[in-house]
């Protein structure tokens, strides 16, 4: 019976994946975006009755996905051009992070939330969706272009602050203060790891 249920949810993800691919292509839309309306389709709260039956599985299959989708785009960078925009990159990034933070937190007080759910906003506004951005450039013919190089570094930069972020904002989340110590652990434990793997990347794994 499970297999059963499994086989048919698939079948419903890969018929609606299907029709809303053809209709991307049609209006010369990314597909990536209508693998997203796809979703919203099946999803348990937009059709009046349940089109998935098994979510625990399907959600076990989507995070697979999402891993291989970014081990993917992960061979998508390029050090050596990403140094040439490093500098650019960098500044970008966190400019765009600040300011994006700066008008979520603005537009949450506007609302009058509270301080806690603001910061969470401005942190949700800030970060760009690396695979969505890295997949529509790809269907463009557009990622060997001299500007999608910096594009590349500029979300670069925003993972990495989007994974510091979220440390930080769990952190306060659940003691309901930021303390120093904690960021300098949390940063210096990103930095380590980052070091780390650049290092086994670049030095190790390709001599063996």
């Amino acid at each position: 019976m499970h297999a059963e249920a499994f086989i048919q949810d698939l079948a419903v993800i890969m018929l609606v994946a299907g029709l809303v691919t053809l209709l991307f292509h049609q209006l010369k839309l990314p597909v990536v975006l209508g693998y997203i309306l796809a979703g919203v389709l099946i999803g348990p709260h937009t059709p009046p009755f349940a089109l998935i039956h098994d979510q625990d599985t399907i959600h076990t299959l989507a995070e697979l996905g999402l891993m291989f989708l970014l081990f993917s785009l992960g061979l998508e960078f390029n050090l050596k051009k990403l140094s040439r925009v490093g500098v650019s990159a960098l500044a970008a990034g966190f400019i765009e992070t600040t300011l994006m933070m700066f008008v979520g937190y603005q537009i949450a007080q506007l609302f009058g939330w509270q301080s806690m759910d603001a910061l969470f906003l401005g942190a949700m506004m800030a970060i760009s969706s690396t695979t969505i951005i890295v997949k529509a450039l790809d269907e463009l013919n557009l990622k060997h272009h001299p500007f999608a190089q910096l594009i590349f570094g500029v979300l670069l930069v925003e993972d990495m602050i989007a994974i510091a972020l979220i440390v930080l904002l769990s952190g306060i989340a659940t003691s309901g203060a930021l303390s120093a110590g904690a960021v300098v652990t949390t940063l210096s434990k990103l930095v380590l790891f980052m070091v780390v793997s650049l290092l086994v990347g670049i030095v190790t794994i390709p001599r063996l």
